[in-house]
Parts: structure tokens; sequence; C-alpha cells
């Protein structure tokens, strides 16, 4: 996996994970799309997402995120879910990934070998999310889902619904993650082997 790329806070993700799950749990849910509900993602921004996702969690000894089936759910939530803005930022951040592949390998970003992808995609986030100063009409937010401002707020929104959809699918929390039943017994001294899986628990802190 590339932990490199998945290097958000964990409070911030796991935060903005329940305002997502909530959001699209929603009766209404298709209202929240807009005047245009239920949008198509074209086939070729399909392939561009599951090549992403693909990339950002690939295959391992566990699941990965296309294995995961995240890149459906994702389609899903663009038909039931995004409002016309989060789609338009959705289909930017894929396309300005293809467009970068293309200026800097002359093929799409489909077009790349897994190889190819891990090294440009590393280059890509880096530069994508950069901080910059926020405008001065940019929403507040609040101590659990700080506002992002970084040079590429629809790669940011992209990258976080991969990994926040990864992280609430079957495949990933029975193989990536272990649940640790709290209060449980003390252990002071925990060996750390090629099994070792981080712990997961929903909580405030």
């Amino acid at each position: 996996m590339m932990q490199e790329l998945l290097a958000m806070d964990r409070r911030g993700l796991m935060a903005r994970a329940l305002v997502l799950l909530g959001a699209s749990a929603l009766p209404g849910c298709k209202e929240l799309g807009g005047s245009a509900a239920w949008k198509e993602l074209s086939a070729e921004h399909f392939k561009l997402l599951t090549a992403f996702a693909d990339t950002l969690i690939p295959q391992t000894d566990t699941p990965g995120a296309v294995a995961a089936g995240v890149p459906k759910v994702l389609t899903q939530m663009y038909h039931d879910w995004a409002s016309d803005e989060t789609r338009e930022a959705l289909t930017g951040a894929l396309d300005r990934i293809d467009a970068g592949a293309r200026k800097a390998k002359e093929k799409g970003f489909t077009e790349l070998t897994p190889a190819e992808r891990q090294t440009f995609l590393a280059a890509h986030d880096k530069a994508a999310l950069v901080e910059v100063p926020p405008p001065s009409d940019a929403p507040k937010g609040n101590p659990f889902v700080p506002p992002v401002s970084v040079a590429d707020n629809g790669y940011h929104k992209l990258k976080e619904l991969t990994a926040v959809t990864y992280y609430t699918t079957q495949a990933a929390l029975t193989t990536e993650l272990a649940y640790e039943h709290v209060p449980g017994g003390w252990t002071s001294s925990v060996k750390v082997t090629p099994k070792t899986r981080p712990a997961v628990t929903f909580g405030a802190f």
C-alpha cells in the first residue's frame, strides 16, 4: 500500500467518514445531487478512477481498493449523492491526473504500468496537497472537520473519498484493521510482526 499517499490525519479522516456516510444514508440523498439527478460517470472517468484507486491502495497481502469494490461504490455515490459541485471536483481531479501523466509520460494515466503510476502519482499527490491560504469567504469548519485549502482541492476530495470508502468496506475492516475491545487488558509491550495491523476504534478522540 502507498502509505505515503495516505498520510491524512486519522481523526479528521474518521470524522469525515461519519459525515459522508451519514449524508449518503439519508432517505432524500438523490435530492442532494442538484438539478441534474442521476448523472453518469463516463466510462473513461471510471477507468481513471479505477486506476487511481488501484494505485493509491493496491492489492498486497490484503485486498486493495479495487478488490474491495471502492470504484463501484464511488460511482454510485457520484450518481446518487454528489452535488454538481462535487461531481465537477471529482471529474476535474481525474482529468488533471490524466493530463499530468500525458505531459510527464506522454501516455494517459490508465496506459502507464503500475510502477509508472506510483511514481507519477507520488509526485502529483505532493504538488496537489501543498497547503495554500484559504479564500476570504471560505467556510470556517469545526474542530472535528477543519477546513481544507490546498493547491488542488478536487484531488484532496477524490483521495479522501477513496480512502474513507476503502476503510469502511468489509474487506478493509476485516483484513487491514484489528478491533481492540476497550477497556481491555494491559499489555506493557507488544511485539510487532509482519501480521500486526493498526487498531480501529470509533470515538471523538
